[in-house]
């Protein structure tokens, strides 16, 4: 492969040229190659959830799990339900770690919002929700910038599912 040695000819060839026939002058790039891109819009192209939205995500999913299959007990049993509102958590870790306390937050932030009732729901149907809600939550603020607002689940929305037998 021939090498351009001229300008920006270094620019163009240094993802056409493996370094090793690349002359040592020709592999050293200024900073006019490199800029700095936002994240943001390459997370949307790619459907990927930020850092913190996994949190939310992966929390939500495991508790919901734990509490629909019944296992492990011994996580289970760090959960009370509460008499008034089935689907409410009070977390029960004495003394109360992060991970209860968060994950309880986060069940009775999110629960609500997806109106779940009961347990039948299967794990998939929540998987998808929760990741199309943290998606549209994550873009919905600012383009280019990541905001606070991005990653609060207070601001999640679940669009309404169709019932079964309509015809829409």
């Amino acid at each position: 492969a021939v090498v351009s040695t001229q300008g920006t000819g270094a620019y163009l060839d240094k993802f056409k040229t493996c370094a090793r026939i690349r002359t040592i002058e020709d592999q050293k790039l200024d900073s006019k190659f490199f800029k700095k891109e936002h994240t943001k819009p390459l997370f949307k192209e790619h459907g990927i959830l930020a850092v913190q939205n996994l949190l939310t995500y992966h929390s939500y999913l495991e508790l919901f799990k734990i509490i629909k299959f019944r296992l492990p007990t011994s996580l289970l049993e760090g959960y009370t339900f509460s008499v008034r509102k089935p689907t409410l958590i009070i977390s029960q870790a004495n003394p109360p770690d992060n991970n209860n306390t968060r994950c309880t937050k986060i069940w009775n932030i999110i629960t609500p919002k997806i109106k779940i009732s009961d347990f039948s729901m299967s794990v998939a149907c929540i998987r998808s929700k929760l990741k199309c809600s943290l998606l549209a939550n994550q873009h919905h603020h600012a383009v280019f910038d990541w905001t606070e607002k991005d990653f609060d689940c207070a601001n999640l929305q679940f669009e309404k599912s169709i019932p079964t037998g309509s015809t829409q």
